[in-house]
């Protein structure tokens, strides 16, 4: 009983709270906003190409992290074969990563390559092929 009690009270508190961190949210910088409206446009997954001194980094992304950027202009969700990265616009190299960063969608013309890409260094197993399987679809 004490523990609905609890559940409760937080999830009140949350939504008290929610509101006024939503109104602090930060504007989206102006220097993102085509990366912005490529990243948070279309659905499934995608890839982000951020080319740097080191070379070109390859990262996913799909439909949870669109939409949380849509909620949230804080910051982009990006994902590697095993990890997760969080790039926040606050954050000077975040950002400058980000400003020369190239979205692919599915049906452009370097998709399959970054996949195969993405894939041929990723050793989990439970990590697939962003392209659908032609098989499933007849």
């Amino acid at each position: 009983m004490k523990k609905t009690y609890l559940g409760a009270a937080t999830l009140g508190a949350c939504l008290v709270v929610s509101p006024a961190l939503a109104a602090e949210q930060p504007a989206v910088d102006a220097d993102l906003a085509q990366f912005r409206a490529a990243y948070t446009s279309g659905e499934g997954l995608a890839y982000v190409v951020i080319n740097d001194d080191k070379g070109e980094h390859i990262y996913r992304y799909g439909d949870a992290s669109r939409l949380t950027a849509k909620k949230d202009t804080r910051g982009y969700m990006l994902f590697t074969c095993n990890s997760p990265h969080v790039f926040v616009q606050k954050n000077p190299a975040d950002k400058a990563a980000l400003a020369k960063a190239t979205v692919v969608k599915p049906g452009e013309p370097r998709f399959a390559e970054l996949d195969a890409k993405y894939l041929s260094g990723c050793h989990n197993p439970l990590v697939k092929s962003a392209i659908p399987d032609r098989q499933s679809s007849r």
